[in-house]
């Protein structure tokens, strides 16, 4: 199987080890002078309790430009804010009938990319997985992409049938846990609990004790009616402001990495994600005669 890893972030080189590890061929598209990415391969450590396990990913090619193959696979580890522009078509035009996964988790990333490739043509993944450039502190040797996968946690995959088995069995094949997922909307559904949170704490400078849970809460509630209607559910129980609270006071004793620095260095990396899915929420929100206030009010603390 051949496969191409659009963007060598984080979760670009994590889903690349794991399709590797799978016996997948793995390529890699990258930005004009990062030609020489990944020469003599790159260590992406998984995290665990007892200290960090070390992979080498060693990219069976890397292109600066969509160049035509025979691709199996087209995997988009990019933000939302990327999902734009001319380059799309000409990924499109390269790659052919190759399943298109995707991994953001903006809702309206599916259909800007149903403009581009057949929509049966793509599948979505929720990652569940932290990763990011590492060390943080002194939780690697050197530096490389670190990750870590909660207890559990399993990635839901949902698309077309066949084209969801390939993605699945894919992945199982490099040792995640991964299962379809029938009905659409996890991961819109988990932005929706998770998403506003994240902007509190980025509008408090990353200041876990001065973030204003009770503002990210109703926010939450707020998506989630949205995200709902959107898919014709119910709309879930959000997160409670003091379950919030607590948990991120709790999690950096538990997890095996440096939560606060996490949280400030990923986000702020793709803060413009963060103000995106706020912004679609409260113009979905409009449409559908849903309330926003909360929402509105999160977004214009980012100014």
């Amino acid at each position: 199987m051949r496969v191409l890893v659009v963007g060598a972030g984080a979760l670009g080189q994590v889903f690349g080890v794991w399709l590797a590890a799978g016996g997948a061929q793995v390529g890699y598209l990258v930005k004009p002078g990062r030609e020489r990415w990944g020469e003599g391969g790159v260590p992406v450590y998984r995290l665990r309790r007892g200290g960090a396990v070390e992979r080498r990913l060693v990219p069976r090619e890397v292109l600066t430009e969509p160049v035509p193959g025979e691709w199996d696979m087209v995997w988009l580890c990019v933000d939302s804010t990327a999902l734009r522009g001319r380059w799309m078509a000409d990924l499109r035009d390269a790659t052919g009938s190759a399943t298109v996964v995707t991994i953001t988790q903006s809702g309206q990333d599916l259909a800007i990319l149903a403009e581009v490739w057949p929509r049966e043509q793509i599948v979505q993944v929720t990652p569940a997985v932290f990763a990011y450039q590492a060390p943080l502190a002194v939780e690697v040797p050197r530096p490389g992409i670190a990750y870590w996968v909660p207890p559990g946690a399993t990635l839901g995959v949902h698309g077309g049938e066949a084209r969801v088995r390939e993605v699945v069995a894919a992945l199982r094949a490099g040792g995640v846990r991964a299962r379809p997922e029938r009905r659409a909307g996890r991961g819109d559904l988990t932005a929706a609990r998770m998403m506003p949170f994240v902007a509190a704490l980025e509008n408090a400078t990353w200041s876990i004790k001065a973030t204003r849970y009770t503002l990210a809460a109703g926010a939450g509630r707020e998506a989630l009616a949205i995200i709902a209607a959107r898919h014709g559910r119910r709309p879930p129980p959000g997160v409670p402001a003091w379950a919030a609270a607590v948990a991120l006071r709790v999690l950096p004793r538990i997890v095996p990495f440096d939560l606060p620095a996490y949280l400030r260095t990923h986000f702020t990396k793709v803060s413009a994600q963060t103000g995106l899915m706020l912004q679609e929420w409260i113009e979905e929100g409009a449409v559908r005669g849903l309330p926003a206030a909360h929402l509105k009010a999160l977004s214009a603390g980012r100014s």
